[in-house]
């Protein structure tokens, strides 16, 4: 275990012997998301501890948080009825329409909580963090290389393969995407986003970051340079954004043109 570590500090000090160890084994990919999985886990702590302990709160307290939350979005609104120039009688119905309309269903909310349950609350509150808390590796994702995300991992590098070999890329597919995966290993950082302020720059870090272990992984896998990698990571971007454009003209042309036909 130690040595893996070892492997993954190196890597994201962009050592070259750590990329190339790991894709020279033949059971890269496993190794690859397996890494994975364990950044998006720890990225997703906070969360889950965020989560847990909200499923320990009293029912009774949830709903007095959300009347009170309510309650201040109907005081930010206020003011915007009265630069709309609506009379006092009415802003005066529709804040009692909206407070009936809140306290109905936060007692619909309340008796549901209410409502008995195969297990106790706070353990089906705990399995549904810890289930949340798991499924995350597998129910978000981020374009292009935003988050440690397998459909990213995956779906991305297709692209950046193909460019690769286009580009005289020697690498393989298991080399490849076993030392690819290591671009998720900064977003670790991501494990502190809750900071205020803190958390956005460490985000923007782990982004970049990531983004260049990624570069140097595919340069090491595919034996070419670094200048050579950078195309290839770039290329599916900038070709997708040209059809895009593209796209767009296009449509807009033909709607012109049925415009113009129409007179």
């Amino acid at each position: 275990m130690g040595a893996w570590f070892k492997t993954l500090l190196n890597a994201v000090l962009f050592k070259t012997n750590a990329y190339e160890n790991l894709c020279d084994r033949r059971d890269a990919v496993m190794h690859g998301f397996i890494i994975i999985v364990v950044v998006a886990l720890l990225a997703g702590v906070p969360g889950f501890v965020n989560q847990f302990l909200s499923g320990l709160r009293p029912a009774a307290t949830e709903v007095g948080d959300a009347r009170a939350a309510l309650q201040q979005m109907m005081d930010r609104f206020a003011p915007a009825l009265q630069n709309a120039g609506i009379p006092a009688a009415e802003q005066a119905l529709i804040a009692q329409q909206a407070q009936q309309g809140m306290d109905t269903g936060l007692q619909i909310a309340q008796e549901i909580q209410g409502l008995p349950t195969a297990l106790p609350r706070p353990v089906g509150r705990t399995l549904e963090a810890i289930g949340a808390w798991l499924s995350k590796p597998f129910s978000s994702a981020s374009f292009p290389l935003g988050a440690a995300v397998l459909a990213t991992w995956l779906g991305y590098g297709i692209w950046v393969m193909l460019a690769a070999k286009l580009l005289g890329g020697q690498g393989t597919l298991v080399g490849f995407f076993g030392t690819t995966a290591l671009f998720a290993v900064p977003h670790v950082l991501d494990l502190l986003r809750w900071v205020p302020h803190v958390g956005t720059a460490l985000g923007v870090l782990a982004f970049l970051w990531g983004a260049a272990v990624y570069v140097k992984a595919t340069a090491v896998s595919h034996r070419f340079s670094v200048g050579h990698a950078v195309v290839a990571v770039l290329l599916p971007l900038v070709v997708a954004i040209i059809l895009g454009i593209l796209l767009v003209v296009g449509v807009g042309i033909l709607i012109a043109i049925a415009a113009s036909g129409g007179r």
